[in-house]
């Protein structure tokens, strides 16, 4: 099949998936896991097709639709509603500095057991690649007013903060693992943590006031388009991210402050009409970014051991994950349904893509090719499970509150 063929069906399934996408949503089916398949199925049919795309495709779509959606979920959280509501910041702070690190010791405790060529760094580079959760797939879920709210912004700010948080720890963990002989020691590490962590935030926050400043007297003067056609949140996405990495800040945490800085400083509903057009810009990157994984990286995760990978992908999306967030829970006053909830709905998706390109872009790591492809399969079942489970989260975990909408 030649290129200009696959681009035309590509473009078709985009078409029918525009044409239908409001009835998937309240289905099984779901955008990721329909373009997975049909990244899967162009492999099938001819595998030339792909071979042009590589690793830094690949990297640059999950990065691109990631920062993009965290700027975009950000802004959509009104400040001062969570910190009127003293439960929803105690809840989030517990997901995200004891959830993460309980969530990173069961993962890697369970590959030590599972896959003990992988040693202690291999197991642990796995365990973080699979510890952020995706907004991205978790959309369905934030976007359900019928689900409690509190639980539905901790794991809105969870989504939006633990990938920055786990992404200079994944690096950190490469280093070790390679053993690169670069000298710098904990103290190094420890100060490239410290970088990451703090001028990220700044960074974002920064461009995130001053583009919302400037947005807003734009639409004011009326020298802008209305804020619905604007690709702002887009523009102050990437900028944030790539000021923040060129200062050696975490771009995904500037991405994430940018947008928690652009949606306080402007009005809801200015802020709702602009999320319109990078709403559309992040379903489709996200589409994309799942066809290319299932292009690429999917068939190269059969050529490894699937049995043991399923059984650990099983782990991760349940016991690794749900018991450390049942423990960061304790002394909350949340119920054992709201505790399975927010267990549950940890999805893995672009930011584990995202991790696994540097994992295999890491010189030395001997066990990259091993930890991508187990990686790869609990990617797949998240995808997978919590795309088909997402519709029916109010009716199985809180059927009081579905009966009375």
């Amino acid at each position: 099949m030649e290129l200009h063929v696959a681009l035309t069906l590509l473009f078709f399934f985009f078409v029918v998936y525009s044409l239908v996408a409001r009835r998937l949503e309240a289905s099984i089916l779901s955008g990721p896991m329909l373009f997975t398949a049909i990244g899967y199925g162009f492999l099938s049919i001819d595998a030339g097709l792909i071979s042009p795309l590589n690793n830094s495709v690949v990297k640059f779509l999950a990065t691109s639709t990631l920062a993009i959606i965290l700027f975009r979920d950000a802004a959509n959280i009104r400040i001062p509603s969570v910190i009127a509501r003293q439960a929803t910041a105690v809840l989030s702070a517990r997901l995200l500095f004891l959830g993460i690190p309980l969530t990173i010791l069961a993962g890697t405790l369970a590959g030590l057991a599972l896959f003990p060529a992988l040693g202690l760094f291999g197991a642990l580079v796995l365990a973080i690649v699979l510890t952020p959760t995706d907004a991205a797939l978790a959309q369905p879920v934030f976007g359900n007013d019928g689900l409690p709210e509190i639980e539905r912004e901790a794991l809105d700010v969870e989504s939006g903060l633990n990938d920055g948080l786990c992404l200079p720890l994944l690096l950190i963990a490469l280093a070790l693992a390679a053993d690169t002989g670069s000298g710098e020691g904990m103290a190094g590490h420890a100060t490239f943590f410290a970088r990451q962590v703090v001028f990220g935030p700044i960074t974002g926050l920064a461009v995130g006031y001053a583009g919302a400043a400037a947005a807003l007297r734009a639409f004011r003067d009326r020298v802008s388009y209305p804020a619905g056609r604007t690709p702002i949140m887009v523009a102050l996405a990437g900028f944030a991210y790539l000021a923040a990495e060129l200062l050696g800040g975490n771009g995904f945490l500037a991405a994430f402050t940018a947008g928690l800085a652009f949606g306080w400083r402007l009005p809801a509903e200015t802020v709702r009409d602009a999320s319109n057009f990078a709403m559309t810009e992040g379903s489709i990157l996200t589409n994309l970014t799942f066809l290319i994984f299932g292009a690429v990286m999917l068939p190269r995760a059969f050529d490894g051991e699937v049995g043991l990978a399923l059984f650990y992908a099983v782990l991760s999306l349940t016991l690794v994950r749900m018991v450390p967030v049942f423990i960061a829970m304790l002394g909350t006053d949340t119920s054992m349904k709201a505790r399975l909830f927010v267990g549950w709905f940890g999805p893995r998706g672009l930011a584990s893509v995202l991790y696994l390109i540097l994992v295999v872009d890491q010189s030395g790591f001997d066990v990259a090719g091993d930890v991508t492809n187990i990686a790869v399969f609990a990617i797949l079942l998240s995808v997978i499970l919590h795309g088909a489970s997402a519709p029916f989260a109010q009716r199985v975990f809180f059927p009081r509150q579905s009966g009375s909408t």
